[in-house]
């Protein structure tokens, strides 16, 4: 056998024939930077989070103030408190968010809250990292914003089978519109300040009551005695349209009594009355609905309602919208249609005699114009929007 042996410059280096530490040290950087990738994703995860948690209440928060201008147009400070309410019942990362004054920014004018809320080391509430303090990163500003608005509605869904004459400057108190009696939704209309100051008479309330802007009134929603009428032999019900739930007559009426309609229904068009007084049907609809929240009642002192089952009160099903129409609209007797101008909300009482009595609130509605909704608004019904 015949051996070479090459010349010392011909022979690789030791270092190259020896790969194993060159190996253990480019996985070690490697692992090093894939590491550092997870650690960034972890806290950039957890900043996104805080910072869709905080639009969240943001927009919650800016909702809830202009919403507040469906009740009372004329406040911003209700406007400014409902924001902070609201954001306080809320938190970003397991910390309550409080605002501070200069949180809530209210555009009266214009019907618009615009609410920040804001993580900050400024407020030393500033959003901590995990991984980020090895690069000296330790805590992220989480800073959001809304703006939202309340503005005129033409529609509104869950309406009651009921429709009432919108009010009037009914000058002998005849319950009919005589020619010389004047009407203005917007001057002598349920929600205005008509009748502020007018001590009640209704027989509901205590003697001397007074309402502002009408929050709280007991109205009758459905007649049951002819003669107390703005129509003769017309007690008031109407025939909503459903969609689903029982087809027609004496059972839908019950049924759209008790529960809530998805309908949209618009002011400026136009329904079909219902016939007779559906006396048996109103009572049996009205006492299903009062079953579902059987402890709620107005309170005339807190001039809200008190023992409700849900929170808000609000929410409960025996707050519905109803409509109303122009006491001079020429309603007949039988199946014929009927416009309305009008929607607003009422807390459903219960039954006096043959009468449903409601409380009148607000109306919070569907946007004029969208699906389903027509063009026309009304003087009470608001809808609630975000616009930044």
């Amino acid at each position: 056998m015949i051996r070479v042996r090459l010349p010392r410059t011909l022979r690789a280096p030791a270092r190259l024939r020896n790969e194993e530490g060159s190996t253990l040290l480019l996985v070690a950087v490697s692992m090093t930077a894939l590491l550092s990738m997870i650690a960034l994703a972890v806290d950039m995860g957890l900043l996104f989070t805080a910072r869709g948690e905080a639009q969240r209440v943001a927009d919650a928060a800016a909702l809830a103030g202009a919403g507040s201008f469906i009740e009372d147009p004329d406040s911003e400070e209700r406007a400014r408190s409902e924001a902070v309410r609201y954001a306080a019942m809320n938190d970003v990362r397991r910390l309550a968010v409080t605002l501070e004054p200069e949180d809530v920014e209210v555009n009266l004018a214009a019907w618009q809250v615009t609410v920040t809320v804001r993580r900050t080391g400024e407020r030393g509430s500033a959003i901590g990292t995990w991984f980020a303090g090895l690069f000296g990163i330790d805590e992220v500003d989480v800073v959001a914003h809304a703006t939202a608005e309340a503005v005129a509605a033409g529609a509104a869904v869950c309406m009651k089978p009921f429709a009432v004459p919108d009010a009037w400057d009914d000058d002998n108190n005849n319950l009919r519109f005589d020619e010389g009696e004047h009407y203005d939704a917007n001057e002598t209309g349920y929600g205005t300040d008509f009748r502020n100051g007018v001590p009640s008479d209704n027989g509901i309330d205590s003697p001397g009551t007074t309402y502002e802007n009408d929050f709280g009134r007991p109205i009758r929603l459905k007649e049951g005695t002819p003669q107390e009428t703005i129509v003769p032999s017309w007690y008031f019900p109407w025939d909503v349209p459903s969609p689903g739930g029982p087809a027609n007559g004496a059972d839908r009426y019950r049924w759209n009594i008790a529960n809530c309609n998805a309908t949209i229904v618009s002011v400026g068009e136009e329904y079909m009355v219902e016939n007779g007084n559906m006396t048996g049907p109103t009572r049996q609809g009205t006492q299903d609905l009062i079953d579902k929240d059987p402890g709620a009642h107005w309170d005339t002192d807190a001039d809200s309602v008190v023992g409700s089952a849900y929170r808000p009160w609000k929410a409960s099903p025996r707050v519905g919208n109803i409509p109303l129409f122009d006491p001079q609209w020429p309603v007949r007797p039988g199946k014929k249609p009927i416009q309305f101008n009008n929607i607003t909300a009422f807390w459903i009482e219960g039954m006096q005699g043959n009468d449903v009595v409601g409380r009148f609130l607000y109306a919070s509605g569907v946007l004029a114009g969208s699906p389903g909704a027509g063009s026309t608004t009304g003087p009470q019904v608001k809808a609630v929007r975000l616009i930044d």
